[in-house]
């Protein structure tokens, strides 16, 4: 046989593997993915011209990608059902990106579930707007810096603690970045939420110090808005057992040392706001003391360190969505 795409007795191709892997998933929903046999549901001809409309490259991430997402569902014991929720996509993805997987691979990966779906006349994971808001966050960190986030584990956090001391330049300081990086991880924090980008620019979303509300159990700290553009988001910090990672203790010792005053939340003892370049240049120094690689880690890095550690403590995905803000 002469064609571009593959004899049927030879060595499959990663197109065939990717068929062959979806044909043993139990899923009645599946039943319509082809055979490689020209009496199935698709004639052999209409395969073939399939195969070739992508390079083996691409099959072969797909065919991977769909692999990892099988053994992601079973390994958070996740049933296996399809059409696929998109409450897993989503929970894959995340785990995809605290692995530290290229952002260009794992897009792709996702670009295959949504393939394998329209496939079989499934709805397309594609079509949720939370997806689409990840995949956009994806596509922004595939430019030349291709910038990889780790997450900041609970683990990660208890080492950053250790080094303020050496790091800081002050107790003052001590305690300001103390409150930083507990509020940052507890509360999945983004960046622009917690420092000015510059000094004497205008930032809706950065914290102010009349949007905490300290409680006799916890605080409270009123979002100017979530990511996804919702007003007044409210999100609440509980007293923790372990006083050295607790969020709420870390910010009573820093609003009583704080100047007073209305301003930013998160400000120097000269009551100048905390800019994103200090703040990273004091987690870069804290990270390289406590023996990690500095350029591992991001602005990201404690909101997506939230975000992990809920899934893989088995979170509700309305638990998750809450805490990620999606």
């Amino acid at each position: 046989m002469q064609s571009g795409g593959v004899d049927p007795s030879s060595t499959p191709s990663p197109f065939w593997a990717l068929l062959a892997l979806l044909r043993r998933q139990p899923a009645d929903g599946l039943s319509q993915v082809p055979e490689k046999h020209p009496l199935g549901p698709w004639p052999l001809k209409t395969l073939l011209l399939l195969e070739d409309s992508g390079d083996s490259h691409l099959w072969q991430v797909y065919h991977e990608g769909l692999k990892n997402f099988l053994a992601f569902r079973e390994g958070m014991a996740l049933s296996a059902v399809w059409p696929l929720p998109v409450d897993h996509v989503r929970k894959f993805l995340v785990v995809m990106e605290s692995q530290d997987l290229p952002p260009t691979k794992i897009i792709k990966y996702v670009e295959g579930l949504s393939f394998i779906s329209r496939m079989v006349d499934h709805p397309d994971p594609l079509q949720d707007p939370v997806i689409c808001h990840m995949i956009s966050r994806l596509k922004c960190r595939t430019g030349p810096s291709n910038d990889k986030y780790s997450p900041v584990t609970i683990e990660v956090l208890r080492s950053l603690l250790g080094t303020l001391e050496s790091v800081c330049s002050s107790p003052y300081e001590c305690v300001l970045f103390r409150a930083m990086f507990t509020v940052a991880f507890f509360g999945a924090l983004r960046i622009e939420e917690m420092v000015a980008n510059h000094q004497n620019t205008a930032q809706p979303e950065l914290l102010y110090l009349s949007d905490l509300q300290l409680t006799e159990g916890g605080a409270n700290l009123c979002l100017h808005k979530s990511h996804m553009g919702q007003e007044g988001f409210l999100t609440q910090l509980r007293l923790s057992n372990e006083m050295w990672v607790c969020p709420v203790e870390a910010l009573r010792i820093y609003v009583a040392a704080r100047p007073k005053g209305e301003g930013p939340l998160f400000m120097h003892s000269d009551s100048v706001a905390v800019t994103k370049r200090e703040f990273l240049t004091v987690f870069r120094r804290a990270l390289g003391l406590a023996g990690l690689p500095p350029n591992q880690y991001g602005v990201h890095s404690f909101w997506l360190g939230s975000v992990v550690t809920a899934v893989s403590h088995g979170y509700s995905d309305d638990a998750i969505n809450r805490i990620a803000r999606w």
